[in-house]
Parts: C-alpha cells; sequence; structure tokens
C-alpha cells in the first residue's frame, strides 16, 4: 500500500498571499491561477491580488517624482537656453531612461504593484505603472544633479556620506508613502522593514543616486560637443554598477532557500558595501577640509531652496566653515 501523499505546507518565504508547492496562488480576491511555468517558489507572479484607491493612484503618481519633475523642466530648459548649461535636461532624460531597469529589480527584489494602475510597460512579467519613469527623472534624474552640484561645489568625505544619506532618507520617505497606500508591497522576507519599507532599499537607493551623480562628476567637464549625450546613459550604467557592485549578497541570499538568518547577515554585507562604495568615490572627489558647514537637515532642505535664499545660506555656511576650519569657500557656477 502506498503511504499517504505528505500535506502541502505554506511557503512562507513567498508572499502575505499564499503560494503553496502545488503551484497555486489562493489570494481569495481572484479565481486561483497557477504560477508562472519556471517562477521559484520564493518569487510571486504579477499582476498581485491587491488594488489600490483612486485617491492613492492620483495622489502618489505626483508625490513619487511628477510633481518635482514637472516644476523641474522649465528651470532645466532655462539653464540650458540661457547659461548653457544643458546638464539638467540630460540627467532628467537619463533618469526616465533608467526607469527601464525597474522590472529586473522588481523581480530580483520582490516586489509587485497593484493590479489596477496604469501601465507605463512589461518586462521581465512585471507591469510597470506610468508613475516609474517620472519618479525615476525625480530620483536618478534631480536627485544625482544634486550629488553632481555638491561634488562640484566641493565637498567632505563626511559630507558626501550625508549627500547619500539625503538620497536615502529621501527614497525611504517616497516609498512608505507609497507601500502604505497600497500601491505596491515588497513581499517576501524583507530584512530591515519598518513601517512597511525594507530599509536596505534605501541604503542601495541611496548609493545608486551618488554614483550616478559621480559619474557626472568625473565625466561632464571631459566630454565635447555632442558626446555630452552620453550623460543621458549615466543613470542606467551607474545604477547597475552600484547593484551589482554592492547589492549582489543581498539579491543572491533573498532569491535562494538560505535560512532567514543568513539573508539578513547577506542584506547587512550589502548595506555596509554601499556606504563602502560611497566613501571610495567620495574619496576622489572630496576635498579635505570643509568650506561650508554643512549639516544632514541643511542638505535636506536645500534642494527645495529658491536661489536667493540659497545665496544666504550658502554666505551663512562659508562663515561658519571659515571660523571653524579657517578655509574660505570659492564660489562654484553649476
Amino acid at each position: 500500500m502506498a503511504p499517504p501523499a505528505p500535506v502541502p505546507q505554506p511557503i512562507a518565504d513567498c508572499t502575505q498571499h499564499g503560494i503553496f508547492p502545488t503551484g497555486v496562488v489562493n489570494h481569495g480576491i481572484l479565481p486561483d491561477a497557477p504560477l508562472a511555468p519556471g517562477y521559484p517558489q520564493m518569487v510571486c507572479t504579477s499582476p498581485p491580488p491587491f488594488e489600490a484607491s483612486e485617491f492613492a493612484i492620483h495622489f502618489f503618481f505626483f508625490f513619487a517624482g511628477a510633481a518635482a519633475v514637472l516644476a523641474a523642466i522649465p528651470w532645466a530648459i532655462y539653464a540650458g537656453i540661457k547659461k548653457d548649461n544643458w546638464i539638467p535636461i540630460f540627467v532628467v532624460a537619463g533618469g526616465f531612461f533608467t526607469s527601464l531597469s525597474e522590472p529586473m529589480l522588481d523581480f530580483l527584489g520582490h516586489l509587485r504593484w497593484a493590479r489596477n494602475l496604469p501601465i507605463a510597460f512589461t518586462n521581465f512579467g512585471i507591469d510597470v505603472p506610468m508613475l516609474i519613469p517620472p519618479c525615476y527623472a525625480a530620483f536618478f534624474g534631480l536627485e544625482a544633479y544634486f550629488v553632481y552640484f555638491m561634488l562640484k561645489k566641493g565637498i567632505t568625505v563626511k559630507q558626501a556620506i550625508a549627500v547619500f544619506a539625503v538620497g536615502g532618507v529621501t527614497d525611504a520617505i517616497m516609498e512608505t508613502m507609497g507601500l502604505n497606500l497600497n500601491i505596491y508591497e515588497y513581499y517576501g522576507l524583507q530584512p530591515y522593514t519598518l513601517f512597511k519599507f525594507p530599509y536596505w532599499w534605501g541604503f542601495i537607493n541611496g548609493a545608486a543616486i551618488f554614483t550616478v551623480g559621480f559619474l557626472h562628476w568625473y565625466f561632464v567637464p571631459r566630454l565635447k560637443g555632442a558626446q555630452h549625450l552620453w550623460q543621458v546613459t549615466f543613470g542606467p550604467a551607474g545604477m547597475m554598477m552600484l547593484y551589482f557592485t554592492a547589492g549582489w549578497p543581498h539579491i543572491l541570499g533573498l532569491n535562494s532557500t538560505l535560512p532567514e538568518w543568513m539573508k539578513y547577515v547577506l542584506t547587512t554585507i550589502t548595506m555596509v558595501l554601499c556606504v563602502l562604495a560611497v566613501k571610495l568615490m567620495a574619496s576622489f572627489a572630496a576635498i579635505d577640509t570643509p568650506t561650508h558647514n554643512w549639516t544632514f537637515l541643511r542638505m535636506f532642505y536645500y534642494r527645495a531652496l529658491t536661489p536667493g535664499a540659497r545665496v544666504k545660506l550658502d554666505a551663512k555656511m562659508a562663515a561658519e566653515a571659515q571660523a571653524k576650519y579657517g578655509k574660505s569657500a570659492t564660489p562654484v557656477a553649476v
């Protein structure tokens, strides 16, 4: 007599919606649907069973980056036409271009979008919503430009770490809002999660943004004429350089059957590598003595100041640095 068949047990590493070894998703909203052929047990299919409210969809579209990009485009055009500074246009265009990487990161990092979002494109079996291209234009365009601006202005390694932290915290604020509005989810085991946001993403996104800004700092002075078009590629290139330089321990661990404690160890290693990568890049670009008395909070709100307010704050920080370190700042046009 044949032994009884084993009772299927839920795979806790996948999702709150319940994927079972039988390959059937039982989410209680849509009819049960089979997993895509070849999907590993820790990867959930897209679209998921949950939806976002109409208010959340429209609000988060602007909150996640569209509002900042729409406000910045006139400035970018003005900088190009009036000041012959086309870098803002290139970085925003590069940010849009970088958004093509999103489905790969969603697949590897275990993220799914609400099933009723307007779709921009599909890849890796994942529907990427319309909010993502302007979101990337804001973070890997405008935020990366801020990194370039600060490096060109002159900051120390310690201050560069603060710039990286500003990008990571801004990402955390934006994502925490979207996650709690049910726009998307991180499923399965996600180390260092608080209010639904896994903070390892803040580390790697902040470091990736810094990398894009660093590439602009290094290459822009060396580009001539039509070569400046290469700036559009700095976004996707910089993002992937950092993700697979620092992110590989976490990505490999998350998509493995390793025990939970080992996945936490690998994620911690990735977070440390992100900081070390920023320090390494900063060591090439940084100055030795501060010319401005920057703090994290000043960096955070400096991005939103008007030109006149920036001039006043610059003068105040330069005077403080002069009194503290004995070195005056040299104005830099960026």
